[in-house]
């Protein structure tokens, strides 16, 4: 009995990242790869949960609730990476006019832009590319001796890890977004100045259409930076998961 309350914990725990985890919460994600990676992950954690020690039903209870928490919350953390990345997205199109054109995105679940979806999809790419889903897992695996079963408890120290994390995922926003926020400022400058000398000129007009164009060239000509900094970037999803773990240890 022991080891099938080991085994539904580790469960709990894991399903639940899975549920929220970046990529894998996807609505176009198959539900039945998730059962898939779930249930891996599982198997493979077991051995490192520790001893199996049989539990009342009021004290198993409280450690479901704990892990199915924990879990949620490791997930959402390793996410801040990518919200970082499609923030970014966000500003250079509300910089750029496109903000208006922003609409609810069912596979990200929630409202992107332009430049937000195709930073998302970089992000992906680069992901992957670097193998950073084992990294992830790693991380994961690792959790179960930095946070054994039923051990999980909300501190203050977690509460500012949090906070901390959060306020590096704004910081990251914006030195991602910043060079082609810049690009777009000197354009407004330049036709503030051409409004001043040329009051005929129609600037509202040329500005809509002359951003969008300049916005995308320069974006081109950005695409081998700005994947070299998601490169610089994606990795610290499994930094602030490992800090993470480390303010509940």
């Amino acid at each position: 009995m022991a080891e099938v309350e080991l085994i539904c914990l580790v469960g709990c725990r894991l399903f639940s990242f899975v549920a929220t985890a970046p990529v894998f919460s996807q609505k176009g994600f198959p539900n039945m790869a998730k059962l898939v990676v779930g249930g891996s992950l599982t198997v493979a954690a077991v051995p490192l949960a520790g001893k199996a020690h049989e539990l009342t039903m009021a004290l198993f209870a409280l450690a479901v609730v704990k892990e199915v928490l924990l879990g949620l919350a490791m997930g959402y953390i390793s996410q801040l990476v990518f919200q970082a990345v499609i923030m970014a997205g966000s500003l250079i199109d509300f910089q750029n006019g496109f903000s208006m054109g922003q609409a609810f995105d069912r596979t990200m679940e929630v409202s992107s832009s332009q430049y937000g979806k195709l930073y998302y999809w970089l992000a992906i790419a680069v992901f992957f590319i670097l193998n950073l889903h084992l990294q992830l897992f790693r991380a994961v695996m690792k959790s179960f001796t930095m946070v054994p079963l039923g051990t999980a408890n909300l501190t203050a120290a977690t509460v500012k890890g949090v906070v901390q994390l959060t306020g590096q995922t704004l910081e990251m926003a914006f030195n991602i977004a910043a060079p082609l926020i810049i690009a777009v400022m000197v354009i407004d400058i330049v036709l503030g100045v051409l409004s001043r000398s040329v009051p005929q000129l129609n600037v509202l007009m040329l500005s809509l259409s002359l951003k969008a164009t300049v916005g995308l060239v320069i974006f081109l000509l950005l695409l081998p930076n700005v994947i070299s900094l998601l490169g610089k970037v994606m990795p610290q999803s499994y930094e602030f998961l490992v800090e993470f773990l480390r303010s509940l240890g």
